[in-house]
């Protein structure tokens, strides 16, 4: 959704906040983050850099909360598409790398950055946290299905799960769909992607 950028001094403290967060997501639909600057993003938000800086300090600290916000998503992503599926192991596992996956295509510009360790801050509280509740849904489904499996096990099986569903994002994000999709198209890619990392994750 496009930022329309408005005069200085129209935004209160929460709505400025939320437009430099929103200036971000756009500005990463065109630009790598390390080609932006503080600076950048506030006139795209319509406010003079001096009013940007107070709410997160410099880029970085921009950058890092724009990736604690995409954690969080990425949480809800995944709950939501458990909630809404059957509550076997399975279907669990599935939902979760289905809502992963749907997440990347909604927050194009939060998938971009979450990952870039060399651009946030990886000790920061806040980010901490939303990174530990992303990763729960998962732990969740593999913990369930696989009770056979020691904690060492079960944990190269998350490995694996979020290694494929990421990696298909990322190979999305990169317009390799022509590649991914082959013959059956991309939904169906998807959709073949998910049911073998199932298959794969909860083996005996």
């Amino acid at each position: 959704m496009a930022v329309t950028p408005k005069p200085p001094g129209r935004f209160h403290h929460g709505d400025l906040r939320r437009a430099l967060l929103d200036a971000l997501a756009e500005a990463l639909r065109e630009h790598p983050p390390e080609a932006l600057s503080l600076r950048d993003l506030a006139r795209r938000a319509g406010v003079a850099h001096s009013a940007a800086a107070p709410h997160f300090g410099d880029k970085r600290g921009l950058l890092t909360a724009f990736a604690t916000e995409g954690y969080t998503r990425l949480a809800k992503a995944q709950r939501a598409a458990m909630e809404a599926a059957p509550r076997d192991a399975a279907a669990q596992l599935a939902a979760s790398g289905r809502g992963y996956l749907g997440f990347a295509r909604a927050s194009p510009g939060h998938f971009r950055l979450m990952m870039r360790a060399d651009l946030v801050d990886g000790a920061n509280p806040a980010l901490c946290a939303a990174q530990e509740a992303a990763w729960q849904p998962l732990a969740e489904a593999i913990t369930a299905g696989t009770p056979h499996l020691d904690a060492t096990q079960r944990h190269a099986r998350m490995i694996l799960a979020w290694s494929g569903v990421h990696g298909f994002a990322a190979l999305t994000a990169e317009k390799a769909e022509a590649v991914l999709a082959g013959a059956s198209g991309l939904d169906a890619a998807e959709a073949a992607l998910v049911e073998g990392l199932v298959a794969a994750c909860l083996r005996r």
